[in-house]
């Protein structure tokens, strides 16, 4: 083989060795540039802090009896409620683009309610995300997608789908209460988030919640 062909030969093998590692199946690092594991606790945050509120929390919608609706907390100064993420994978770390269950584990009153995070319909064609899902069913399957650096979207395009119109990422309604939802995004900005250790305050160490699937 003349030395140019192999050069082409063997940069196309690169390529393609290295390809799935870096689009799809990459390790999803938090804000410390450490790895995402299975079953421990993370604070879901805005990629950059401001006007944009804090971390994740719960809410009502509609004025629902139990706050079960995915909420941004409105106060930049809170990291809201931890979460986990779970997979029937056998893999350490959790890694992008791939399907995973996620699950709200900080105390709250949830009327004994699942805190698996679920898409819902709501009225005006919304999609919401919820708690009290079913990590069996497809309507609770997200994905953690790299943007730039440690930022990450988080959508629904659960594999295989029969609903290929709802694969979008994951956005903010702002109702007319001012409380900011999680839900489907039309938007094509995408919403950044980020992924932050939860620290139990007694004990000095993270948090780390198994959550069966």
């Amino acid at each position: 083989m003349k030395p140019a062909a192999l050069t082409i030969f063997l940069l196309l093998a690169l390529m393609m060795s290295t390809k799935p590692s870096v689009v799809h199946g990459q390790v999803v690092l938090d804000a410390e540039g450490e790895p995402l594991e299975w079953g421990r606790d993370y604070y879901i945050l805005p990629a950059s802090w401001g006007i944009e509120g804090g971390g994740v929390s719960l809410g009502s919608y509609n004025n629902s009896r139990c706050p079960l609706y995915v909420v941004q907390d409105r106060s930049i100064l809170k990291d809201g409620l931890a979460a986990s993420f779970s997979s029937i994978t056998k893999d350490r770390f959790v890694r992008a683009s791939t399907d995973l269950i996620i699950t709200t584990t900080g105390p709250v009153a949830t009327c004994k309610l699942s805190m698996v995070w679920k898409l819902v319909h709501e009225t005006g064609r919304r999609w919401l995300v919820s708690t009290n899902g079913n990590a069996e069913s497809i309507n609770s399957l997200f994905q953690i997608v790299p943007y730039k650096s440690i930022y990450y979207t988080i959508r629904f395009c659960p594999t295989p789908t029969d609903i290929p119109t709802l694969c979008k990422g994951l956005g903010l309604y702002v109702a007319e209460d001012k409380t900011r939802y999680l839900a489907l995004s039309d938007d094509h900005r995408p919403y950044l988030f980020k992924f932050r250790k939860a620290v139990d305050p007694y004990a000095a160490q993270p948090l780390k919640t198994v959550v069966s699937v």
